[in-house]
């Protein structure tokens, strides 16, 4: 008999078959089934699922793969589509032959089979239906099977054999109108719209009684905020066919072990929680919470809940909690902002996008996610429930990094999931809904104790029709009443009367109105009708980021790398973001126009860094007026030009330590409205008796004004620390040096600015929901002019349990600045840079002889046998 061991939530078209659910993981009690499958197109198949699905069927000519992985995915790991990236050799893919069923098979063994023994089969995520076979037996029908966020459980006992068995899953691809997983206008869809099964397939085992799904909520005490009280909650099914005792042993690390005894009715599922107010254990006196980036640690508790039926363990999982209390809080002006354990914190985030063909591996992702934590930021935006498995989650766990979740708004616009628009997003009709939300229902489960995850994010642009949202709001307290949840991510439509205005919930508090295009730097502080520096900007950015010439290199063929071209717009964003054109014309009149593909790529990280710096940084030093602000986007899901604090192959560009600049706890800033320096602290207790030292530098590198400022910096606050006076005579391109020194006089950070006494000038009146018009130019070709100068290089390698350092002193034996100087360490065999890579800064300027020194951390494992270290600048000597 198939059973369901959804709880409560009985999905009627499921009823007596199978249904969605969450677990644990745990390697005692659970195989992962993900290594040797084969795949087949349908029309290269010529039996049916009952015979794929018999262990004695031979899948010749298949093709074979590891899951998670999509059809494509597993195709090109087998050495179809060749340098796909290339120029536009995606276009050429003939994606006919994905616009039919493909057949995922797989054959696995079972030793000691016990009749005892209740197997489950869970599939995580599969795109887009399936009929789903195992030992001849069909127990999944497409008719119900549809859609990639929900998760399937079946109960195959009585189709496993002791030995060989095997499984068979027709995978049929999404078609125009579903719901699918999408990209929207970031890069190109994948031609075979991720179709496969793009999470992992696990073998569940139990006795009588299984649990899953174990979590932890939390409530600080308001006294102290650091007593806690913790509620624990786990789902627990009695398979058996009577009634049956079951005790739960909860036993965490560093807390203790809590028992309670369960009775269950024959085939019943249910919540089990146990409380501080039963279990005076779950009191925790001076815990060790959890904190996001740069506010404390983000300690982790190990917990191992198990079932024991007549004193013999019927099933154990293992995970991982949180202690840390999520809050809301509005602001004055109507913003929406939150808090952690009862501070308020500004939301430095950046949007985070998978590989096109979600064929990320565990160490891109975990490398990524350091990246954000590398670059002070506290915060990554999934638009859509991105990650093939928990790899991005629990690296958010162990790195403080806060994740705010939900549907993408490529169920929004009609191009892209193809259904008539509407004020709603596209999910519409009874049965629809209720699919939609025991999918998300799934989702929470799968997630809800990841204590990174601090929201629940419903719509993107758009908000869900009020019985979805309701019905949504319903499911998911039931399971997870400890965070707060998001119905959209946009208030108002900009340029329009539209607001989401929620029915259900009210107003979002929160914004989306752009721009996605670049805007110069005084646009943060002096716009106050779009995405200047208010309340939450949920996605948000100055638009192109161009890659350093290394991977341009690799995404535009030889012979189209210069002029830039239609190829180079390929490589962009899709239609309003489908060429530079925006992005050029104000960096020609700023800059000056390139005269080779060199000299544009160093610039363009000269433009990037000054662009994406002030963007954070108005939103910092605006505390909390500004609650917080999510730069669109993180990275990007192929090679491109735009959207990307680091391309697609690791490369950080100049946004990357801009953004890092920008975000430092402790920070010193220009004001590109008022021109005035104001201090940040992000911290969450004061900073007393520091000082800041304000150096002007006109383009000659005269030193034209200085100031040494005492202040004392409130904790998690802003605040104006000088005003700058009038400078006379000052050159039309000039700098601006700001150190910040502790009580100590010990330097904690300094920032360097490249300025015009001509200011960048707006058409305001002529704002769209893309960018604001340029009416006008600060003038920064003065740089193009400037003086080579020597600095003397000095390297020095160390390594220890973390990894290998490359420490670069750079020595200016000048009277000029030394002006955007770049390190790196490359590979000699392939003359691109060695990465992932972690600079504690990087394209600094030197003042007039300055000596700094940099290090560089890498893994020793990604070292290659020649490394050349390399430093250029803009106006180094060669």
């Amino acid at each position: 008999m198939r059973r369901s061991v959804l709880c409560n939530l009985i999905f009627g078209l499921l009823v007596g078959l199978f249904t969605s659910c969450a677990t644990s993981e745990n390697g005692g009690y659970l195989t992962e089934l993900n290594d040797d499958w084969f795949i087949q197109s349908a029309d290269k198949v010529g039996a049916k699922g009952a015979e794929i699905s018999q262990p004695v069927f031979v899948p010749d000519q298949w093709v074979k793969g590891t899951i998670p992985a999509t059809v494509m995915t597993i195709l090109r790991e087998n050495g179809e589509y060749p340098d796909l990236f290339m120029g536009n050799n995606i276009e050429k893919v003939d994606d006919s032959r994905f616009k039919q069923p493909w057949w995922y098979r797989k054959a696995f063994e079972i030793s000691n089979f016990d009749q005892n023994t209740v197997y489950q089969l869970r599939f995580e995520g599969l795109n887009y239906k399936a009929n789903i076979w195992v030992n001849g037996h069909q127990v999944g029908e497409a008719a119900v099977i549809e859609g990639p966020f929900s998760r399937w459980t079946f109960d195959v006992s009585e189709y496993l054999v002791n030995g060989k068995n095997a499984l068979a899953v027709e995978i049929i691809p999404p078609v125009k109108g579903d719901l699918t997983i999408g990209f929207v206008d970031w890069n190109p869809a994948a031609p075979d719209q991720n179709m496969g099964l793009w999470r992992g397939v696990e073998l569940i085992q139990s006795k009588a009684v299984s649990i899953e799904s174990p979590f932890v909520q939390t409530k600080l005490n308001r006294d102290n905020w650091t007593d806690a009280e913790l509620t624990i909650t786990t789902m627990v099914t009695n398979h058996s066919e009577k009634r049956e005792n079951a005790l739960l042993e909860i036993a965490i690390e560093g807390i203790g072990t809590v028992t309670k005894k369960v009775e269950l009715e024959p085939g019943e599922a249910r919540d089990v929680s146990l409380t501080s107010a039963d279990y005076p254990l779950l009191s925790v006196k001076d815990a060790k919470l959890w904190w996001p980036n740069n506010l404390g640690e983000p300690h982790m508790y190990n917990m191992t809940v198990k079932a024991k039926v007549n004193g013999k363990v019927s099933q154990q999982l293992a995970t991982r909690f949180g202690i840390r209390e999520i809050e809301e809080y509005w602001n004055k002006e109507g913003h929406r902002g939150w808090k952690v354990n009862g501070q308020p914190l500004t939301i430095k985030g950046a949007g985070w996008v998978d590989d096109m063909f979600l064929a990320d591996s565990k160490e891109k992702v975990i490398a990524q996610v350091e990246y954000v934590k590398h670059m002070n930021l506290n915060c990554i935006r999934l638009e859509g429930f991105w990650g093939r498995d928990k790899t991005i989650y629990d690296a958010a766990d162990e790195n403080g990094l806060l994740i705010m979740i939900g549907w993408s708004c490529h169920w929004e616009w009609e191009p892209y999931c193809g259904r008539p628009e509407t004020d709603f997003m596209a999910i519409t009709g009874k049965e629809e809904i209720e699919r939609h939300a025991l999918s998300y229902r799934d989702q929470v489960l799968y997630l809800r104790n990841h204590p990174s995850v601090f929201l629940w994010v419903f719509g993107s642009d758009k908000l869900p029709v009020p019985e979805l949202e309701a019905k949504l709001n319903t499911y998911i307290s039931n399971v997870d009443s400890s965070r707060p949840i998001l119905a959209a991510c946009k208030y108002q439509d900009f340029g329009t009367d539209h607001y989401n205005h929620s029915e259900v919930s009210g107003a979002t508090g929160v914004k989306m109105l752009g721009p996605y295009s670049y805007v110069p730097p005084v646009y943060w502080y002096i716009d106050t009708i779009a995405g200047g520096a208010y309340g939450f900007n949920t996605e948000t950015g100055p638009g192109p980021q161009v890659p350093p010439v290394e991977s341009i290199k690799r995404m535009i063929p030889e012979d189209k790398l210069w002029p830039i071209n239609e190829t180079w717009n390929f490589h962009c964003g899709r239609h309003q973001f489908g060429s530079l054109d925006r992005y050029l014309n104000s960096f020609n009149k700023r800059y000056g126009e390139a005269g080779s593909l060199e000299e544009f790529a160093f610039k363009s990280q000269i433009s990037n860094y000054e662009a994406i710096r002030p963007m954070f940084e108005a939103f910092q030093s605006n505390k909390f007026e500004a609650t917080g602000v999510v730069q669109w986007m993180l990275n990007s899901a192929w090679p491109e030009m735009f959207w990307q604090l680091y391309d697609y192959y690791l490369v950080p560009n100049g946004a990357f330590y801009g953004t890092k600049k920008a975000c430092q706890p402790l920070n010193a800033v220009y004001n590109y409205k008022d021109k005035n320096i104001y201090w940040v602290n992000d911290f969450n207790t004061a900073r007393n008796s520091q000082s800041i030292n304000i150096e002007v530098f006109d383009i000659h590198s005269k030193l034209v004004f200085t100031k040494e400022v005492q202040l004392d910096m409130q904790a998690h606050s802003s605040g104006l620390a000088f005003e700058m006076p009038h400078l006379e005579g000052v050159t039309e391109t000039y700098f601006i040096n700001l150190e910040l020194r502790n009580e100590n006089k010990e330097l904690v950070t300094d920032n360097f600015y490249w300025l015009s006494t001509k200011a960048d000038e707006l058409l305001f009146e002529e704002t769209t929901w893309v960018y604001t018009p340029p009416k006008d130019y600060a003038n920064l070709k003065g740089l193009n002019g400037m003086p080579d100068v020597e600095v003397n290089v000095a390297w020095e390698q160390s390594s220890d349990a973390d990894g290998v350092y490359y420490e670069c002193q750079l020595e200016n034996t000048s009277d000029q600045i030394a002006f955007f100087i770049e390190a790196a360490v490359v590979d000699k065999a392939t003359n691109q840079m060695v990465v992932p890579v972690f600079w504690d800064d990087n394209y600094v300027s030197l003042m007039p002889n300055e000596t700094k020194t940099i290090t560089a951390r890498l893994s020793g494992d990604i070292l290659p046998d020649n490394v050349e270290l390399r430093v250029e600048g803009w106006n180094l000597k060669k």
